[in-house]
């Protein structure tokens, strides 16, 4: 495989933009020495509102080396996690919401499916389980949300409060090798079609609404490509991306549907005219 001379830094230190000049930037490092490259060379994290992004294009020739480097098992949590999470629901500001919009037999139905865990990181704590088709603990984001309105909850600086299990736990050497939320549930239905939504909120609300589809999210921005969508691959797929994400999943869906995927588009805007609670 082709191993680049020029990495994306991996740790959490983020630079101020060439372009935008918000706090967002992450440097490229010299794979080898582990020293960073001159300041205009990174990516910024904003990747819908600046796109910022820039390599060495005078070094390109070079810019790469081919060397065989066997890929590393992802690790994974122990399924006890997620059992032990299983609980003090009165606590979780998310259930708390979902019982103020559906029934009792309803929430209770959705917080089985998807596995939704309780943290005590922060009070009131939900935790998004991410469980692949083989029942393997992927990765746990763990989320604030206010019990009133179900929105993220925000520190003063505007930023959510979101965390992870392993950064939580501090297990430094995890190698996290993320898969679609809700990747479980194909393994538990007849169905043959998967609605493909970036927000886990979105998904666990919209599996009440629209329960003959099996509801999967992405969990970030660039969650929609071919790695994560392999499992559902032989399925029926309906996307329903954000609205600032629609023209990039749109051209991601040409290029799946290239290689054997059956995906359909629809604007999420025709999801949140049925329901106001996402």
């Amino acid at each position: 495989m082709k191993q680049y001379k020029y990495n994306l830094d991996k740790s959490t230190k983020k630079f101020v933009c060439p372009k935008c000049n918000k706090k967002t930037f992450v440097k490229l490092v010299e794979f080898k020495t582990g020293n960073y490259l001159s300041d205009e060379f990174g990516r910024c994290d904003r990747e819908t509102n600046c796109r910022y992004h820039s390599t060495p294009k005078s070094e390109f020739k070079n810019f790469y080396e081919v060397k065989y480097i066997a890929p590393a098992e992802p690790s994974l949590h122990d399924y006890n996690l997620v059992i032990q999470s299983g609980r003090n629901y009165k606590q979780n500001n998310f259930i708390q919401f979902l019982n103020s919009v559906f029934t009792i037999d309803e929430v209770k139905n959705a917080v089985s499916k998807y596995l939704i865990g309780t943290s005590k990181h922060w009070n009131g704590a939900t935790i998004f389980w991410q469980i692949d088709e083989n029942e393997k603990v992927r990765h746990g984001k763990v989320m604030l949300f206010n019990f009133e309105t179900g929105k993220r909850q925000k520190r003063a600086n505007g930023k959510a409060y979101i965390s992870s299990v392993r950064s939580i736990l501090k297990l430094q050497n995890f190698n996290l090798n993320q898969c679609l939320f809700g990747l479980h549930l194909i393994n538990e239905t007849n169905q043959k079609t998967c609605a493909v939504v970036e927000s886990e909120k979105t998904a666990v609300i919209m599996s009440v609404f629209k329960p003959q589809y099996t509801w999967v999210a992405t969990g970030m921005k660039g969650g929609f490509k071919y790695e994560n969508l392999k499992p559902i691959k032989e399925y029926k797929i309906i996307a329903f991306p954000d609205k600032t994400e629609y023209n990039d999943w749109n051209d991601k869906a040409i290029h799946l549907n290239a290689v054997g995927f059956n995906i359909t588009l629809t604007p999420q805007v025709s999801i949140q005219k049925k329901r106001k609670v996402l």
